[in-house]
């Protein structure tokens, strides 16, 4: 079980990468500047420790408190994600504006992926 919720940690933190992705594929398709992409994706790159963080002081705790009570619910742990990401932009990068939205949503897009890679390998046992 430990192995598997470490392995779930580790895919959410690829969140960063998919966000930085999406955006920077967006808007450089928008501007036509294929710079705007690597600038989007090292800024994304840059604020994975928000990630990091929540999953370790929100995500990790909230699921594992979730699932000693028997009462997981997956809306429960993303919103805990989210919370954690809003928390820690906040205190660390940007107190409002578009950064603060992009970390919250990076943040809760990793604790869905850690959701995802816990609930596909828990198929497999």
């Amino acid at each position: 079980m430990k192995r598997q919720v470490a392995k779930a940690v580790g895919y959410s933190l690829l969140s960063p990468l998919i966000i930085g992705l999406v955006l920077g594929s967006y808007y450089a398709l928008i501007s036509g500047q294929s710079k705007v992409l690597f600038q989007i994706l090292m800024t994304a790159v840059a604020n994975a420790h928000i990630v990091g963080l929540s999953m370790a002081f929100f995500v990790l705790p909230a699921y594992l408190l979730l699932q000693r009570y028997n009462k997981l619910s997956y809306s429960g742990v993303l919103t805990a994600g989210m919370l954690g990401g809003a928390l820690f932009s906040f205190l660390f990068v940007a107190s409002s504006g578009m950064v603060f939205i992009i970390n919250a949503v990076m943040a809760a897009l990793g604790a869905g992926l850690f959701l995802f890679s816990l609930r596909r390998n828990a198929h497999r046992v």
